[in-house]
């Protein structure tokens, strides 16, 4: 039996971090330590373009329990005044060290409300509250407040800036370290063993509870981006395609993959502009090797080939030195898409199968990134002695599709 596919994810993604192996050190006084945090999800849809419903999760998620409260956030920490008690500290470790790493997450969803997370959250803002106008208004104001804190450093009260009132899910301090502090629940998720086997990932540890990725979903009202027509050239034994992109954002690595018997006919469209088509005549695009075609397109798509895997022996330059850190202003915006090797392959182990193995035709493309902050904005915060590099993978599917 191959492994359980984990749930379809109107709007579900994991969010699995990485830390440098000298993330601890503070060994150059004015140099932050890199956090690398990725994002990935698969969002489906039926052949109508609907999105589906998931499939089942672990029971240990939460569902819409009363979150406790309490828990001071790490945006109050205080900034990077440019004085250190201990202006040079040096730590060698083959990783990140002992921690812990204080990290504050919060999560927002335009289409729907937040249904299931992992681990508990410190506050649950409903969807009718957090997507309102009012909502809106008021993070204005935050966001004013958060620039006018470089002609406050050192002189703002700890209680100065809140909670962004358009997310939703609100992590106040999650603690990141190399080892669970709790014992994890017992999974029988072929998915979750599989990234618990990420031994470059921090832990991700609240309370009671530890896991390797945080995990959020919403149900979505978005509906796939894409549409088919027959093109100005289509004939029997020449199928003219045209994939018209319907949507407000350029969709990106676009797979079209039709089945007939045994024939298998393979598209790839590297990117399509909001109301832009891409054509392809279907008889022109036959494949002999299908995994290559497909399942090693993406991942050539996916993968960052310039850094595959965590970088075990991180070094400061004067282009990366990063200083000045203010614990109370987020990353809200993902720096790229691409993520480490055994991501990908995770991945792709779980989803191949669905992705491009099913009769007919399917077609999966990546969302753009500007469109996944604006329809799943994140907040990460995080101490004055690390930043935040944010990179977001959302791929779509579109199954049982019927060609024009």
């Amino acid at each position: 039996m191959g492994p359980s596919v984990p749930p379809a994810m109107m709007r579900a993604l994991l969010l699995l971090l990485a830390l440098s192996s000298t993330s601890l050190a503070h060994a150059r006084s004015w140099c932050a330590n890199p956090i690398w945090v990725h994002e990935w999800g698969v969002q489906v849809f039926d052949a109508a373009g609907r999105p589906t419903n998931p499939i089942a999760l672990p029971s240990w998620f939460h569902r819409g329990a009363t979150p406790p409260i309490g828990i001071a956030p790490v945006r109050n920490l205080p900034p990077d005044t440019g004085v250190r008690t201990l202006p040079v500290l040096h730590f060698y470790a083959p990783r990140a060290g002992n921690g812990p790493i204080p990290l504050g997450l919060e999560v927002g969803f335009r289409s729907g409300d937040a249904a299931v997370w992992f681990p508990q959250v410190d506050h649950l803002n409903p969807a009718r509250d957090a997507n309102s106008p009012r909502a809106a208004r008021a993070r204005e104001q935050l966001v004013a407040a958060r620039a006018a804190l470089d002609t406050m450093r050192g002189a703002r009260t700890p209680t100065a800036i809140v909670e962004d009132p358009t997310r939703q899910l609100i992590w106040h301090d999650l603690a990141l370290r190399t080892r669970p502090v709790q014992r994890p629940h017992a999974s029988r998720t072929d998915w979750v063993d599989a990234l618990r086997g990420f031994d470059d990932a921090l832990w991700v540890n609240r309370g009671t509870e530890s896991e390797r990725f945080v995990f959020y979903e919403a149900p979505t009202r978005e509906g796939v981006a894409l549409e088919l027509a027959r093109g100005s050239t289509w004939a029997a034994g020449r199928r003219h395609v045209v994939v018209r992109n319907r949507g407000t954002h350029a969709v990106h690595d676009v797979i079209v993959t039709h089945r007939e018997g045994s024939a298998v006919f393979v598209f790839h469209a590297p990117s399509i502009p909001a109301g832009r088509s891409a054509g392809f005549v279907v008889e022109d695009h036959r494949v002999s090797d299908v995994a290559r075609a497909t399942r090693g397109h993406l991942r050539a798509a996916l993968v960052d080939s310039g850094q595959p895997r965590m970088p075990r022996d991180w070094q400061w330059s004067l282009d990366s030195c990063v200083m000045m850190r203010d614990p109370a202003v987020p990353v809200e915006s993902a720096s790229g898409h691409r993520l480490y090797a055994h991501e990908v392959d995770a991945i792709l182990d779980v989803w191949s199968a669905q992705l491009f193995d099913q009769p007919g035709t399917t077609i999966v493309y990546r969302e753009d990134t500007t469109y996944l902050d604006q329809q799943m904005p994140v907040s990460i915060y995080t101490d004055m002695f690390h930043y935040v590099e944010l990179r977001r993978t959302g791929l779509a599917l579109w199954r049982g599709v019927s060609l024009p």
